[in-house]
């Protein structure tokens, strides 16, 4: 068994962009709806409901290295009822997941696209295609028009949780308002197109099921950790490097033993600032240390990213409660590879793994 989840990663040099709407290409999102948790163990959208549907219509088009990410607009609260923890439902317990495509070209795995769950952020935006393997591409001198759908499916996760966002009046349900912006962008970060949706999770007051507060299987960036930045202000960040770190930013859930890995999805690091400015993703040094309920037998080891999964921690025992680790980014100083890049704000983005033993 091996789970997975993506975290993007940003050196900042300096940042900014415009956005571009293109006409001719449209990006039309089918979905939305109630997602009705009757139990325990939550509630999983059923497969082929929901859908990006991609069109271009013209004589050419080729869009590579394509985007598209969400974002969760607000905080999600009651729009019926009142909950028993008077908490905004967590947004980190809603995740996407790709399941199938329908067979027109660029496919899942041609995108490269992950079919594992991959949580929403609770602020900022969520990558769901980080940099697509394959570019949307089309052309006929007397104009005709190319499409694709991609499949989805949207997770509430099940636990013990749940009780906290009952409505606090007996016998009632209560309903929140989730609204979500997806956004498709090209390789420069402007926008292609972008949708929103407004979903609506219904808890119910009585739940089936036996409650499990833990998964005995997950991985899950938590916090500010989700969207990391390494920030360099003055000569003495470069001079002396930057360190960044993220107190129990990696949550696991693991009985037995087990491994957890990290890569990048490519060998480089891409300017989002405009132009074609590229670092390699080898500048950064990362780590995990003990959070606040580390792992209490195994062993922690620094590496240089790469796009090859490396070994960060392993343990010959599990347990069955939650374990957390803080994670640590670093660069050396005096790189040369930052002294001479070009300003610009440079990213990637990792996939941690988890591997049971």
């Amino acid at each position: 068994m091996t789970n997975r989840i993506f975290w993007w990663i940003a050196i900042g040099l300096v940042g900014c962009w415009p956005s571009v709407l293109q006409a001719q290409l449209r990006f039309n999102v089918y979905s939305g709806g109630y997602l009705n948790v009757t139990d325990y163990g939550g509630y999983t959208t059923p497969d082929g409901g929901h859908q990006f549907h991609i069109q271009y219509q013209g004589q050419q088009i080729d869009e590579p290295n394509w985007a598209i990410r969400a974002r969760i607009n607000g905080q999600i609260r009651p729009v019926s009822g009142q909950n028993v923890s008077g908490l905004p439902f967590p947004a980190d317990k809603l995740s996407f997941r790709f399941t199938h495509d329908n067979g027109n070209s660029p496919t899942l795995a041609e995108i490269g696209a992950s079919t594992v769950f991959i949580p929403f952020n609770a602020a900022g935006e969520t990558l769901l295609i980080p940099k697509s393997n394959a570019s949307i591409r089309y052309q006929n001198s007397y104009g005709g028009s190319m499409q694709f759908n991609l499949y989805f499916a949207i997770q509430v996760a099940g636990g013990t949780y749940l009780d906290q966002f009952k409505n606090s009046a007996p016998y009632q349900i209560i309903v929140y308002a989730v609204p979500i912006t997806f956004t498709m962008y090209n390789r420069e970060g402007n926008i292609l197109g972008y949708q929103d949706v407004v979903y609506h999770i219904q808890v119910n007051q009585t739940l089936s099921g036996t409650p499990s507060a833990e998964p005995a299987y997950g991985i899950e960036v938590l916090g500010d950790a989700r969207e990391g930045k390494l920030e360099f202000g003055s000569i003495g960040n470069y001079t002396e490097g930057v360190t960044v770190a993220y107190n129990d930013g990696l949550k696991i859930n693991s009985n037995t033993g087990f491994s957890v890995a990290v890569k990048a999805v490519g060998p480089e690091m891409v300017s989002r600032s405009g132009g074609q400015g590229t670092l390699p993703v080898s500048v950064v040094h990362l780590r995990l240390y003990p959070g606040s309920s580390p792992a209490q037998l195994g062993s922690y080891g620094e590496i240089t990213l790469s796009d090859a999964y490396q070994v960060l921690f392993n343990t010959p025992v599990g347990r069955s409660t939650a374990q957390f680790f803080n994670i640590a980014y670093r660069t050396v100083g005096n790189d040369e590879r930052l002294l001479h890049a070009r300003s610009g704000t440079y990213t990637t983005t990792l996939l941690y793994q988890l591997v049971p033993q």
